[in-house]
């Protein structure tokens, strides 16, 4: 695991979701592992940990709501 991967899983824990074993193709949100008001508010934690800002607008919301698809994200801005 990287650094990134173990930050986003310590963020996520701290809104109860423990992603430690989970798949990290699966989304988050479909699955009910974290609903969505949750998620909007961890992506919220991301952006200022990791001093970016997700582009709504030019991002499918679908496409970063698994671990796999947030790394990516991140590793691409």
């Amino acid at each position: 695991m990287d650094n990134i991967e173990s930050q986003i899983i310590s963020i996520f824990q701290g809104f109860d979701v423990d992603l430690i074993n989970i798949d990290e193709n699966i989304s988050l949100i479909e699955s009910g592992i974290i609903d969505s008001m949750s998620f909007i508010n961890a992506l919220l934690e991301i952006e200022e940990i990791f001093n970016v800002e997700i582009d709504f607008e030019n991002v499918e919301i679908e496409s970063i709501t698994s671990i796999k698809g947030l790394l990516n994200y991140l590793n691409s801005v």
